[in-house]
């Protein structure tokens, strides 16, 4: 076995983490890498003190959505990205003025950085940007040519400036860059230009407010480069959204797949009412959009708990498909252990993990019922609990099991 393979093993996560190095250092780093597999992160030194962290996890997941031909651009991109973040912001505001932007992401992109925080015993932080309905967030950003650079608290007030002033700039710059609007037989209407902010456009409220859809506009941002508007009164309209954000969930900068709809207070998480002839469809699209944004949540709190080598229990998000009325439907395994980590799930089951089989199974509605304060809400977004026992004998048997699930 030759040296690389020794340090970096041979699994497609090692061989990606061999690569993005390699490229890294072809770039130009100059600091010390090491590879952590374990934790599956570079950690960067300079003359031996610590200089940065890179987690791989969510860069592997992008890198292997790719088709092959555009993976090598990919490595290229990261590594500038990378060293990118050596480059400063100005100090002053009115040098930087002109580079700030406005980013949209899923509320997951910054909330897991908070949940880590309160696992490891550290005060949760002041929200760094604005909530846009349940499940997105926007954030304002300083461009640089090769990547983007987070705006610190610090760097805010050293600008003087709040969070909302420094968003209005944003959006007044975003509102100058041009960009074009396409058309699906004038039903959805389509931002995808390609400059990285096609998702940020969604703040453009009255640009929005314009567009002659039938109904209160409905929005969808799968992707980075994909916003699409259509009205809640256009069900030919929202089934083209659909139909066009399913291409997307293989996307390697995914956003989210859940819609949200434009009131008098602005965007708010929706979906048509149960009945509907569209609430199945975007409702499944929804729970597999949930799917793709645990699994990252998840990776990121096992990440956690290997690096201060603390141990508990991750549980999935799965969802399965009735058998009676061919609806979609999320459950969570729990098997016996003191301390797990629960997702927010349409049915929880217990497991006795020795005999490996069902102890009990309900609905999470009932399961907080009975557990109460067991079950500690961690404030965070896709929702996840925390819990320090196994339920008692008793509380499994008003928990009872549902008839017909089967795992």
């Amino acid at each position: 076995m030759d040296l690389i393979r020794y340090l970096f093993g041979s699994s497609k996560r090692d061989i990606f983490a061999q690569r993005l190095l390699r490229r890294i250092k072809e770039a130009g780093e100059t600091r010390e890498i090491r590879y952590e597999r374990d934790t599956y992160q570079f950690r960067f030194f300079e003359q031996g003190e610590p200089a940065g962290s890179a987690n791989l996890g969510k860069l592997f997941h992008q890198y292997d959505r790719l088709p092959a031909g555009q993976r090598d651009a990919f490595l290229t991109q990261i590594a500038r990205e990378i060293l990118a973040h050596h480059k400063p912001i100005p100090e002053a505001f009115e040098d930087a003025q002109c580079d700030i932007l406005p980013i949209v992401r899923s509320r997951s992109y910054l909330e897991t950085e908070n949940l880590l925080r309160r696992l490891q015993g550290e005060p949760k932080t002041n929200p760094q940007y604005l909530e846009i309905g349940d499940h997105l967030l926007a954030v304002p950003i300083y461009d640089l040519p090769e990547t983007t650079r987070r705006i610190d608290p610090q760097l805010r007030q050293q600008w003087n400036r709040s969070l909302y002033e420094l968003m209005e700039t944003s959006l007044e710059n975003l509102d100058q860059i041009k960009a074009t609007i396409t058309t699906l037989d004038e039903r959805v209407f389509l931002f995808r230009n390609q400059d990285n902010y096609d998702a940020a456009r969604l703040l453009l409220l009255e640009r929005i407010r314009d567009l002659p859809v039938h109904g209160l506009p409905v929005a969808m941002v799968p992707a980075r480069d994909c916003l699409m508007i259509t009205g809640d009164e256009d069900n030919l309209g929202m089934q083209l959204m659909v139909d066009i954000a399913r291409q997307h969930l293989q996307d390697p900068y995914p956003i989210s797949v859940t819609p949200c709809r434009m009131t008098g207070e602005g965007w708010q998480t929706w979906l048509p009412p149960p009945g509907h002839p569209l609430h199945r469809e975007m409702n499944e699209l929804r729970l597999q959009g949930l799917v793709e944004e645990y699994r990252t949540q998840h990776e990121a709190i096992e990440t956690t708990l290997a690096a201060t080598g603390r141990k508990g229990f991750v549980a999935n998000y799965y969802l399965f498909r009735d058998l009676d009325t061919r609806e979609l439907i999320s459950y969570c395994v729990w098997p016996e252990c003191s301390y797990a980590l629960l997702p927010q799930t349409d049915i929880v089951v217990f497991m006795d993990q020795h005999h490996m089989k069902p102890l009990a199974s309900g609905k999470w509605a009932s399961v907080q019922a009975i557990l109460g304060s067991q079950l500690e809400d961690l404030e965070t977004y896709p929702p996840r609990f925390r819990v320090l026992s196994f339920p008692s004998e008793d509380a499994l048997r008003q928990i009872g099991s549902i008839p017909r699930f089967r795992l």
